[in-house]
């Protein structure tokens, strides 16, 4: 089970046991080579970014996780404007170059797969619901997790906001 610590500033910090995330990184290092995508990040679902795949030496992966929990809270209400009962499970942006595919993966956590407009949709769609039925058994398995296993430090919210001013400069 993934243990989530409340701190005292009101941020959460996400546990994992080692076993668990050698297994997430299993999981998403499969995803990339199945779907191509350029880069893989799984976040919890108030953006902090858990860990990533792929090449990410040219986005700053974590405001892109950032805005994308963003785009998920904000769909979340568009989602009970037409009548939903739960929120969107998943939001495609299509663009000129590179197309941007984001899932929930549970109630806690999502996935941002960014892939070329060369790959298709479907073969994205298909290998991404595998992996999210992945992540959630690893999510649920009852591992115990130590304190060698943080995966987020307590200055991670700091870190994330300054980070966010530093981008709006």
């Amino acid at each position: 089970m993934v243990q989530v610590k409340k701190l005292k500033d009101g941020s959460r910090q996400i546990i994992l046991a080692p076993q668990q995330f050698d297994e997430i990184t299993k999981i998403l290092s499969e995803l990339a080579a199945k779907t191509k995508a350029s880069t893989i990040l799984l976040a919890d679902i108030s953006g902090q970014l858990i860990t990533q795949r792929g090449n990410t030496d040219d986005i700053n992966t974590a405001i892109l996780s950032a805005l994308a929990a963003s785009d998920f809270a904000a769909t979340s209400e568009m989602a009970k404007l037409v009548g939903e009962d739960a929120k969107f499970k998943l939001l495609f942006h299509e663009g000129e170059k590179r197309n941007v595919y984001l899932s929930n993966v549970g109630d806690n956590f999502f996935l941002v797969v960014v892939f070329d407009v060369s790959v298709t949709l479907g073969l994205v769609r298909i290998y991404t619901k595998k992996a999210i039925e992945n992540l959630i058994k690893v999510f649920e398995s009852s591992e115990t997790a130590d304190d060698s296993s943080k995966i987020i430090d307590d200055d991670f919210s700091s870190m994330l906001g300054d980070m966010l001013d530093e981008s709006f400069k």
